[in-house]
């Protein structure tokens, strides 16, 4: 929405500046005209005729219509394109909202038989399952991404509220047990203004970035408060190794060398962090350590 508006008021200025010049000069001529006439009727040897006078009244007359006719071709282009822009997101977001729900269905009913494969001792139908669950909960993020991505586009906002960063961070950490060693420091129980969606997706997109471009098998988050700034820092590392270009990581659809994962993870983490008023930041030598700041709730 802000890309949109600002492409309409660089395109306004422009139009009007050369319209605005456009119309000075015609007026110039015309008003002028006559006196030109006059000037060369009385010094012939000037060189300057009456024919040359009509010729540029026509030529500045011209131009005119033809700004004016660009403008109101481009304008007509542009608010179809925007229409069809929000459709196609108003499209992907519906979409992703009805597949939500059998997603969340399947991976239910995999619990269940998941529970009744152990009571069976059957390893392989247990790890099946388990593999089920994963796949199904890893569709469900991609959905949530998604989802995100087109309401953000559309100018979408956040439910900002106190939120429990360590109970939401221990949350999402027993959901990755299985597949990582989850170190949690911290010293105390912190509450934070944040959206706890928003929070929750970003915690699960630092994941993700670990199993897609790393072999890490020990993941360390780290929640410390920052006092002389009343604000409350969460350090997510792993054992990967990072040696890009940091300054493009948030950028939509940087994937950095990696044809694992959509490139949309960090950018949705730094538009959150930006709508709860924080900040994300990078760091690490060969590593890459992810930093969120988030503001602390005052009592």
């Amino acid at each position: 929405m802000k890309k949109n508006r600002s492409l309409i008021i660089l395109t306004t200025l422009l139009v009007g500046t050369t319209l605005a010049l456009a119309i000075w000069w015609t007026y110039l001529l015309y008003v002028f005209g006559d006196k030109l006439e006059v000037i060369t009727q009385s010094i012939p040897d000037i060189g300057f005729g009456s024919n040359i006078i009509r010729m540029l009244k026509w030529e500045a007359s011209t131009f005119i219509i033809l700004i004016l006719f660009l403008t109101i071709s481009f304008l007509i282009v542009f608010f179809k394109d925007h229409r069809k822009t929000k459709a196609l997101q108003s499209f992907f977001a519906s979409l992703t909202h009805e597949l939500k729900t059998p997603l969340a269905s399947i991976r239910l009913q995999s619990e269940v038989i998941t529970d009744v494969a152990e009571t069976l001792n059957s390893e392989r139908l247990v790890k099946l399952t388990s593999r089920l669950i994963e796949d199904t909960a890893n569709l469900e993020t991609q959905m949530d991404k998604i989802l995100q991505l087109s309401r953000l586009e559309r100018g979408g906002t956040l439910n900002l509220k106190p939120i429990d960063l360590l109970t939401l961070v221990n949350k999402i950490s027993n959901n990755y047990k299985n597949t990582y060693e989850v170190k949690v420091v911290h010293g105390n129980s912190y509450e934070v203004l944040g959206d706890e969606l928003a929070v929750e997706l970003s915690l699960k997109n630092l994941f993700e970035n670990t199993k897609n471009h790393t072999s890490s098998e020990i993941v360390q988050i780290t929640i410390d408060e920052i006092k002389d700034l009343k604000q409350i820092s969460l350090e997510y590392k792993d054992q990967g190794t990072f040696t890009g270009d940091r300054s493009k990581l948030g950028t939509i659809f940087y994937k950095h060398n990696s044809k694992k994962g959509s490139g949309i993870g960090l950018y949705l983490i730094m538009k959150f962090m930006g709508l709860m008023n924080g900040k994300i930041s990078f760091g690490g030598v060969n590593s890459l350590e992810t930093t969120l700041t988030f503001n602390k709730v005052i009592k």
